[in-house]
């Protein structure tokens, strides 16, 4: 790690390599509890990975509906105030999906290996592959912030599964 956290996080999030994605998206009307192995070099320790397994348990997305009644349009052109209007009288048909995860310490486990990158990733990809669960992913990161890849990971997974959850919220009348 540098002397800069922010540049840490940023490189950390910006060489996650996602080896593997769930097959299945997060649940719409559920939490979904997503399987991660995370696999990192360990710094300076030449032919020693570290294996890290856990859980994200992602949240049911919640519909959230914007206040519009309490915008205040003083000094706005008339314009502004007309489209402030229009946005008030269409209010019901404005949603937002929330997401949330949570990820704890105590759900997950390490461990550490002599061998090299490849044949590590290569043997916890054929397993997972084995246990054909959906929810499964396989990331290659750096160790330390290692977890700054699991939020890559929740991302991923929100980006991926927003317009399927959308879907079929409003198959189910719960979105407009």
């Amino acid at each position: 790690m540098s002397s800069n956290p922010d540049f840490d996080r940023w490189y950390a999030a910006k060489s996650a390599k996602f080896l593997l994605e769930p097959s299945s998206r997060l649940e719409t009307f559920g939490n979904t509890l997503v399987n991660y192995h995370l696999i990192s070099e360990l710094e300076d320790r030449p032919g020693k990975i570290r294996v890290r397994e856990g859980r994200l348990e992602a949240h049911k997305p919640l519909v959230i509906v914007p206040d519009l009644s309490s915008i205040e349009t003083e000094g706005l052109s008339g314009e502004a105030k007309a489209y402030a209007e229009f946005l008030q009288s269409h209010e019901a048909d404005l949603r937002i999906l929330k997401y949330g995860y949570r990820l704890k310490a105590d759900n997950y486990t390490e461990y550490v290996v002599t061998d090299s990158l490849s044949a590590v990733v290569d043997r916890v990809k054929a397993e997972v592959m084995a246990a054909d669960d959906g929810f499964s992913a396989v990331i290659q990161g750096v160790d330390e912030p290692w977890d700054v890849a699991l939020v890559e990971l929740w991302l991923r997974e929100v980006h991926r599964s927003a317009g399927h959850n959308i879907r079929d919220l409003q198959k189910r009348g719960e979105l407009f």
